[in-house]
């Protein structure tokens, strides 16, 4: 019997509150407190465990409480007692037995690939066909209404060796947008800067505010308007050579087709 056909004897579920040190506004919401996590523990017969997580957020696709039933109650019966090596038809029977929820899934395939990882003696990234892996820069989100606080996370991830910053705006009015980005451009020239306001621009104040962005060249500017529209967005990559991102408008392949359009 190959490894892979392990039959999957254990599913264990979480649902935890992960502390957060500092506020952070996105022009869709703020994350203040705390944020809810949902953890899944799968083990084979022979207790080899994988391990998913699921990071929902209840303002941009789903509460926590659904992740958790969506793992808890409709995934569990699809995964138990079948094998590792069913990955891929498990995977594609989880959209027919709960429709949406797509950290639960995405939580449950992480868990699948760590478990034929662990197996196999392979990472995931050569399990799902990569070639060498290469350095990925890391970017930090500069996300606290008190900017002042910002300033000092500025100063340590630039010692730190960080060269990419991504600026959550819209949340507040243009000129703190501004007055952010003027500020690291001066203050930090030699950082990149992405700027992303999460859906936080009203249909009618959109196209002056990315301008105003604009004008400070970031590396793109992600989903200025809500995630249905998609004739907006269109408009908007019209008026400026910055390079435009569609996050919460494309959660798939028809998502994707339809922003293409």
């Amino acid at each position: 019997m190959s490894d892979l056909d392990q039959q999957i004897t254990g599913y264990d579920v979480w649902h935890l509150s992960l502390p957060v040190t500092s506020r952070r506004d996105h022009g869709i919401g703020s994350v203040v407190g705390a944020c809810e996590i949902i953890v899944l523990r799968l083990t084979t017969e022979d207790g080899i465990q994988g391990w998913g997580e699921a990071s929902p957020w209840s303002v941009f696709t789903g509460s926590p409480e659904a992740s958790h039933a969506a793992l808890d109650r409709y995934l569990r019966p699809l995964v138990m007692n079948r094998t590792v090596a069913e990955r891929r038809a498990i995977m594609a029977d989880a959209p027919y037995v709960v429709a949406h929820c797509t950290e639960a899934k995405a939580a449950l395939e992480t868990a699948l690939l760590d478990l034929e990882g662990r197996l196999t003696d392979q990472p995931v990234w050569q399990i799902l066909g990569g070639d060498t892996p290469q350095p990925i820069p890391l970017s930090v989100s500069i996300a606290d209404p008190d900017f002042d606080s910002d300033l000092i996370l500025l100063e340590r991830i630039t010692a730190d060796g960080i060269g990419i910053v991504k600026l959550k705006t819209g949340f507040r009015e243009a000129g703190f947008d501004t007055m952010r980005l003027d500020r690291i451009r001066s203050d930090f020239p030699a950082l990149r800067i992405r700027v992303d306001f999460n859906q936080g621009l009203s249909p009618d104040t959109a196209e002056a505010r990315v301008k105003d962005v604009a004008a400070f060249e970031p590396d793109f500017i992600e989903q200025p308007v809500r995630a249905h529209h998609y004739d907006l967005m269109a408009h908007l990559r019209s008026i400026t050579d910055i390079p435009l991102l569609a996050d919460e408008s494309v959660f798939g392949p028809e998502d994707m087709a339809r922003a293409i359009k």
